[in-house]
This record gives C-alpha cells, sequence and structure tokens, in this order.
C-alpha cells in the first residue's frame, strides 16, 4: 500500500486540496498501474513561521515555498 506524504506551507482553500489529493492518487495509480483504492496520501500543512529558505522563514520573507 503507497503512502504519498505532503508537507505544504501554503494555505489552500478545502476545495483545492480535495483536487490535489485527487490528482496525486490518479497520477500514482496511471503511472505504477495499481488500484487508486490502495493509494494512501497524507497532506501535513506547516504554519509558514515553521518553514523556512536560506533561515529566513516564509512568514518573514513574505514568499511562498515554491520560490
Amino acid at each position: 500500500m503507497p503512502l504519498i506524504q505532503v508537507l505544504n506551507a501554503s494555505p489552500a482553500s478545502t476545495a483545492r486540496k480535495r483536487e490535489l489529493l485527487a490528482a496525486l492518487t490518479s497520477t500514482y495509480a496511471e503511472v505504477m498501474r495499481i488500484r487508486p483504492d490502495t493509494i494512501r496520501v497524507v497532506l501535513q500543512e506547516v504554519p509558514r513561521e515553521n518553514w523556512s529558505v536560506a533561515g529566513v522563514t516564509l512568514a518573514d520573507s513574505g514568499e511562498d515555498e515554491a520560490v
């Protein structure tokens, strides 16, 4: 049973999270040629003050984690 773990520092709506979780599941199932119901996905939201790039938190930088 595959487990996909995602850490995310940007706030997202419930609808956007559902879209992400569904897309990750379907893509993994397609590429690995397995049933989607065997895949588990965990989305962890990390507060922006707990995520840093080059020693500066995202909260302090004003940037998002993709930069």
